[in-house]
């Protein structure tokens, strides 16, 4: 509107620069005014249009959720679940199912494909599809998607409707329309749920979204057709504004340059605010105000928020207010200080006190204050100042102080001696009362004396407080000795730290604690340690030490050879079990005391190195080190003296008592590897001396040591064989004479192990007894047996077995009922008639507690379970078995069977026995 030649114009008139500028502001001023109405029209044509646009989604958004929910009410749960395979498609089952959503799309003109989906992992496959079975050609695509086809696209519509596993699935629609190979469309999608109420599912409705397009078009028409009457008004509503801003502009320029100062002088006072603001909240101390006329205060935010409130729900605050907020140890010392600063004539009000915060606690408050305003009678009227919440060093001084009286506490009452010395001049500066108990000094005199004068060494050099890897100045603890006042010595445990005081001098803490005592003690445990205290010989640990050095000296060619005697005193058990363990210890202390004496001249306890040495191993155990052995034979010797110097009766408490040993012996020939190895080849020893008859000792060989590798290799896999079903069971058949029937068959366990190969009953059934494995194999051997029978009754009954034996050992009669339950439990479990067991006992095993066993077997005849005895005649009381115990068959022992058709007394004692039996 403003052109060049108006601006000539001007110019040919006179007018000054500043009029020029002035015309252009306004121009532009009108256009600015102008681009603004035109904004402000567009936006509120806009916001019109954008809600109708919003309104005309959101129904067209429930449109599509109504649409989907009908479909998913047509759909059958029970088919959809069953319908996978993708050659189901659009067979009888298929289109049954298919069909109400098919007519669905028909009856509906917009809608285009009805189908179902479900998630497979994390995949979604399809399984119903209403479209028609057929290729568009007019497309080139197939209408209908298969049964368990993959779905490719992404639809966050329709992951809220399948839901995620977690959470049940729920009803939603596309936001935007979708175009592709069939059109443009928008989605609606609900969740399908079987007749339970749990989601199989969920349903999408595909609808022609072109309607939708055309409602938002025209929405988007009328809003520009609103806008155009409006640009035409703007227009002249700016052409208006650019006359009228003419015409004031001279009246304006004078209101504009004060304006303009005001500005200033407002901005440079806001300024120094927000600077004076930055510093109070850097600073965080909070402002207050009071009026002395009215007696009430202002505080600002800050102080307000150290109370936990607002300045506005607090201001304006009252006397009584105040009153309320101090605490009532702090109020009169408060108003008392107030009171002092009004009369006098002081610069500068300082106080602290506390107030109570709106959580309850109370908090520390320190005020600063300045009188900022004086009546004519320069009496106050007015006070400032600021608040600063120093709860933080209030706490950490009473903390210090807390700590001071802990650590004077501790100085003074320590039952160990604390010094702080110069760490230059080694001066004392401080001592404690357990310090001086140690020393024999008096404090004025450790005071007066250093380090020097009372240690026997120097501070070690502590770790570099300045250290690269952040060393702590410390040193110690180590020993070392300190002087007494009267020159006499004790054990100390020294430690300290180095550091620097508050007057930056370098000082040293120590703790000097006097473990003379403790030193005493331990050298006296030391000596315990290493002796018996029953017996006063040189105890395990003793002994194993002296023996490895033994062993080292031969290895090195020192010594020549050694010996061990392992002693184990036979049937020492039945002292303890007749006397009381009071007479077991008298007599392990007689024992210890023969022992002594039985060593020839020279010998020793072990005082010196190289010595014999005699120690007890535990219990009735005892060894015997012998370190000057000329020859191997010497150690038997030694033995057999030893033998006879035990073998006179012990007295007792007044009783007479005997106690034979058995000795073990090992020679520097079968021992050079190491102490425990040659203790264990004489343990195994002295165990082949009890085998031999005990009150004997036997030299350690290689074969022992192989026998009992043997035995332990043998226990061992009879564990595993018994977890691994290692085991077996084989039967020995009792053949009637006159008809050649079996008529029973004895169960017998074997094992063959996989790699020593057969392993006698004889060799690993004692071994089985003796590790408590006995039991285990016993219900092995029975189950077998049990089931074994069954099958061959359901087999062939008429020539099967009547019976079936099984041998039960002694531990098995020990277990008493626990056997009784068992038996019937084997049975009931394999389906055995009683009648059909027979258990074997020997003698030997009934007479060990006949009055238990007796018991038992009545039970076991209740049961209907028949009873042997094997191994007749072997035992001590044969005719007592016969006579009083339920046993079914006699077994005579093979040792009067074998020799009977050459031998005519054996025939003999047969023949008598078979007459007892029948008339019993």
């Amino acid at each position: 509107m403003h052109t060049s030649s108006e601006q000539d114009r001007s110019k040919s008139l006179g007018q000054p620069p500043a009029a020029i500028a002035g015309r252009r502001r306004a121009l532009w001023e009108s256009l600015g005014i102008s681009a603004a109405a035109l904004c402000v029209v567009i936006a509120g044509v806009a916001g019109p249009a954008l809600t109708s646009r919003d309104s005309i989604r959101l129904n067209y958004e429930d449109h599509l959720i109504s649409l989907a929910e009908a479909a998913a009410a047509l759909v059958d749960p029970s088919a959809q679940s069953s319908i996978r395979r993708p050659d189901e498609i659009n067979d009888p089952q298929y289109r049954r199912a298919v069909a109400p959503l098919r007519r669905m799309r028909k009856a509906v003109p917009e809608i285009h494909y009805i189908y179902t989906v479900v998630r497979d992992g994390r995949q979604v496959r399809f399984i119903l599809d209403a479209a028609d079975p057929k290729l568009d050609r007019r497309r080139g695509v197939d209408d209908q998607s298969g049964v368990w086809q993959k779905y490719d696209g992404h639809d966050p519509a329709m992951q809220e409707a399948l839901g995620d596993g977690r959470h049940p699935g729920v009803a939603a629609a596309t936001q935007e329309p979708l175009s592709d190979a069939w059109g443009t469309f928008m989605t609606g999608w609900a969740p399908l749920r079987d007749r339970q109420g749990r989601q199989i599912g969920a349903i999408g409705v595909d609808v022609d979204a072109r309607v939708y397009v055309a409602r938002l078009a025209a929405a988007r028409n009328l809003a520009l057709i609103g806008i155009a009457p409006a640009g035409l008004l703007i227009m002249l509503l700016g052409f208006i504004v650019y006359r009228v801003r003419l015409r004031g502009m001279s009246d304006a320029e004078a209101a504009i340059a004060s304006a303009a100062a005001a500005l200033r002088a407002a901005g440079a006072l806001a300024d120094e605010r927000r600077r004076q603001a930055t510093i109070l909240e850097g600073a965080d101390v909070g402002t207050w105000e009071l009026d002395f006329s009215s007696g009430s205060s202002i505080i600002c935010n800050r102080t307000a928020a150290m109370l936990g409130c607002r300045a506005v729900d607090m201001n304006p605050l009252h006397g009584r207010t105040w009153r309320a907020l101090v605490h009532p140890d702090d109020w009169y010392a408060l108003r008392r200080a107030f009171v002092l600063f009004r009369r006098g004539d002081q610069g500068m009000f300082v106080h602290e006190f506390r107030l109570r915060h709106a959580a309850g606690a109370w908090i520390w408050i320190l005020v600063r204050g300045k009188v900022i305003e004086r009546d004519a009678a320069q009496r106050p009227l007015r006070m400032a100042g600021i608040d600063l919440d120093i709860s933080a060093r209030k706490l950490a001084e009473s903390v210090l102080r807390e700590n001071e009286l802990k650590f004077r506490s501790l100085f003074e009452l320590s039952p160990v001696g604390i010094a702080l010395s110069d760490a230059k001049s080694g001066r004392f500066m401080q001592v404690n009362e357990a310090l001086l108990a140690s020393s024999g000094y008096s404090s004025e005199e450790l005071l007066e004396r250093s380090y020097q004068d009372v240690a026997t060494s120097a501070i070690p050099e502590a770790e570099p407080v300045s250290a690269p890897g952040g060393g702590s100045g410390r040193y110690g603890p180590y020993e070392t000795e300190c002087r007494r006042r009267d020159g006499s010595r004790f054990a100390a445990l020294l430690s300290g730290i180095r550091m620097t005081d508050a007057g930056g001098r370098a000082v040293v803490w120590s703790i000097v604690q006097d473990i003379s005592q403790r030193k005493a003690l331990e050298a006296a445990l030391s000596e315990a340690a290493r002796r018996d205290k029953l017996t006063g010989l040189a105890n395990r640990a003793r002994f194993m030490e002296a023996l490895q050095a033994a062993i080292d000296r031969v290895q090195r060619g020192v010594q020549a050879r050694y010996a061990v005697l392992f002693l184990d005193f036979d049937r020492f058990k039945l002292v303890n079990d007749t006397l009381g363990h009071t007479a077991g210890d008298e007599l392990l202390r007689q024992i210890g005391r023969r022992l002594r004496t039985a060593l020839r001249t020279g010998d020793s306890i072990g005082a010196v190195e190289c010595g014999n040495l005699v120690g007890r191993f535990g219990g009735d155990e005892f060894l015997i080190l012998i370190n000057d052995l000329q020859s191997p034979a010497d150690a038997e010797v030694i033995a057999e003296r030893l033998l006879n110097t035990l073998a006179p009766l012990y007295d007792v408490g007044g009783r007479e008592v005997h106690s034979s040993a058995s000795i073990g012996i090992v020679t520097s020939d079968h021992g050079r590897s190491s102490a425990e190895e040659v203790v264990r080849n004489a343990d195994v020893a002295m165990y082949e001396a009890k085998r031999a008859g005990r009150a004997c000792s036997v030299v350690f060989n290689e074969a022992m040591h192989t026998r009992l590798s043997r035995h332990v290799t043998i226990e061992t896999s009879l564990r595993r064989a018994l977890a691994e079903h290692g085991l077996s069971v084989v039967y020995q058949p009792i053949v009637e004479l006159n008809t050649g029937r079996i008529v029973s068959a004895e169960a017998l366990v074997r094992w063959n192990h996989p790699d020593v190969g057969p392993i006698s009953p004889s060799e690993f059934i004692p071994i089985a007894e003796e590790s408590d494995l006995i039991v285990a194999i016993g219900d092995f051997v029975l189950r077998q047996a049990c089931e074994a029978l069954v099958a061959w009754r359901a087999a062939a009954e008429a020539s099967a077995p009547r019976t079936v034996s099984v041998n039960i050992s002694q531990a098995e009669l020990a277990l008493g009922r626990r056997l009784l339950e068992r038996v019937k439990e084997t049975l009931n479990r394999t389906g055995l008639p009683p009648e059909c067991l027979q258990l074997e006992v020997t003698e030997r095993e009934v007479v060990r507690d006949p009055k238990a066993t007796l018991s038992l077997m009545h039970e076991l005849r209740r049961l209907g379970v028949k009873l042997a005895m094997d191994d007749f005649g072997t035992g001590t009381s044969s005719l007592g078995m016969l006579r009083d115990y339920p046993f079914d068959m006699i077994k005579i022992d093979r040792s009067f069977v074998k020799d009977m058709t050459v031998n005519g007394d054996m025939l003999a004692v047969i023949h008598a026995t078979v007459g007892l039996v029948e008339n019993l």
